[in-house]
C-alpha cells in the first residue's frame, strides 16, 4: 500500500469517525430534547390544572376549602418553579444541537460519497480537518445531557429507527 493509498485511507476512516460521532450525539440530543419537552409540557400543566381544579373548588366551596387552598397555592409554586427554571429553553437547546450535529453529519455524508482515490489528498485533508473543527465547535457549545440519552440513542440507531 502506498503513501497516497495510507493517507486516503486515513482521511476516510476520520471522516467515518466524525460521521458516526455526529449520527449517535444528534439522535441523543433529539431524545434528550423529547424527553425535556414532555416533562417542561407536564410540570407546567399538571400542577395548573390542579391549581384551577382546587381554586373552583374552594370557590364552590366543595370540601375543606383550607386544604384545597393549600393545594392550589403549592401546585401553582410548582408550574411557576418548572416554567421559571426553562424547561422549554432545555429542549429547544438540545433540539438545535441535534440539528447542528445532523447538519454535519449531511456535510460529512457528501465528503465521503465525493471522495474517490484519485481526489486531491491536500483537499481532502484540509476538507477533513475543517470538518473536525466544526465537530469540536458543536461539541463545545453544547448543553450537556444525561448519559440515558446516549444509550436510547444507541438502542434506536441499531434497531434502524433512526439515522
Amino acid at each position: 500500500m502506498s503513501t497516497s493509498d495510507t493517507q486516503f485511507e486515513s482521511i476516510k476512516t476520520e471522516l467515518k469517525r466524525i460521521q458516526s460521532n455526529c449520527l449517535y450525539t444528534a439522535q441523543g440530543y433529539f431524545e434528550a430534547a423529547k424527553s425535556a419537552e414532555k416533562w417542561g409540557r407536564l410540570m407546567v400543566f399538571i400542577p395548573a390544572c390542579v391549581t384551577a381544579i382546587s381554586g373552583f373548588l374552594v370557590a364552590v366551596k366543595v370540601g375543606p376549602g383550607v386544604f384545597f387552598s393549600g393545594l392550589g397555592a403549592v401546585a401553582g409554586a410548582i408550574a411557576a418553579t418548572a416554567a421559571f427554571l426553562g424547561s422549554p429553553k432545555k429542549a429547544a437547546d438540545h433540539l438545535a444541537s441535534a440539528r447542528a450535529y445532523t447538519a454535519l453529519k449531511h456535510r460529512v455524508d457528501t465528503e465521503i460519497s465525493l471522495m474517490t482515490e484519485a481526489s486531491d489528498l491536500a483537499a481532502l485533508e484540509a476538507r477533513t480537518r475543517e470538518l473536525s473543527t466544526d465537530y469540536v465547535r458543536i461539541t463545545s457549545a453544547d448543553t450537556p445531557m444525561a448519559n440515558r440519552f446516549y444509550e436510547m440513542a444507541r438502542q434506536r440507531i441499531q434497531q434502524g429507527s433512526a439515522e
